[in-house]
């Protein structure tokens, strides 16, 4: 078999004063032109033995070790375009639930180890009557960012065409209703894409030329950063000085 393994969230554990990261990890069938590959023999291969299900791991600092998480979950929980975010001892990541599939909000919590699934806003009515269109034949791509936005779950929505972003952020954990939509910005005919949120709520973009550039909610001006982008690969983050060593934290 060979894994795929796909990183899901850092944050730290309040309870226990630890950092630590959660991570899914895949599995996939080998064929036979792996094993040639690989130099195994097809016939060497227990496969009763091999499980294909995916695992969840979880990486403590503290004890510089990785375990695996005792939990079942659906595949709501697997991560999609977006990004993670941390707040408050959960990590938070873009999923999928339901039957059709649905967007959701997924949160793990760090210190008890359970995971959370929040309904997305269906906020975007009043984008299709600002473009005239409310018919079927309506087929913009939506998108939508995960931020962190004054200490709390923010969600950027737009439609892929368009420079209209709609912001909304999220009050409680599991609860559909508490999103509520702060602004509408836009149109800002010089931007593609959020790259994230700054410390004073100044929301970065990239350009369709990949330059990046900064958004201030208050003024509703937009600076030029004098950086590109990559594309498919640019988001901001936001660090704290920590005094703990990088090798593990003291006892």
């Amino acid at each position: 078999r060979e894994t795929s393994i796909i990183f899901h969230g850092f944050g730290y554990d309040h309870v226990r004063d630890d950092y630590k990261v959660i991570q899914r990890v895949h599995f996939f069938d080998l064929i036979d032109s792996d094993f040639d590959r690989l130099g195994v023999l097809y016939e060497e291969v227990s496969w009763e033995d091999v499980s294909l299900h995916p695992l969840w791991e979880i990486y403590s600092l503290r004890n510089n070790s990785w375990s695996r998480l005792d939990v079942n979950v659906a595949d709501c929980c697997h991560q999609i375009p977006g990004y993670q975010v941390y707040v408050d001892g959960m990590c938070h990541w873009r999923g999928h639930e339901g039957i059709p599939q649905e967007e959701c909000l997924v949160s793990f919590d760090l210190s008890n180890q359970v995971f959370f699934t929040t309904p997305m806003p269906l906020d975007m009515d009043d984008m299709r009557a600002f473009l005239g269109s409310t018919n079927d034949d309506f087929d913009f791509s939506l998108d939508r960012y995960l931020v962190v936005l004054n200490g709390s779950i923010a969600l950027i929505s737009y439609y892929v065409e368009t420079t209209i972003f709609h912001i909304s952020i999220l009050g409680e954990v599991g609860v559909k209703e508490s999103w509520t939509k702060l602004f509408i910005v836009g149109p800002l005919p010089c931007v593609y894409c959020p790259i994230g949120v700054g410390k004073n709520g100044d929301i970065f973009f990239r350009r369709k030329d990949y330059e990046l550039v900064w958004f201030n909610l208050s003024t509703n001006m937009i600076e030029e950063l004098g950086i590109k982008g990559e594309n498919n690969s640019c988001q901001i983050g936001i660090y704290k000085e920590s005094s703990l060593p990088i090798g593990g934290i003291n006892n």
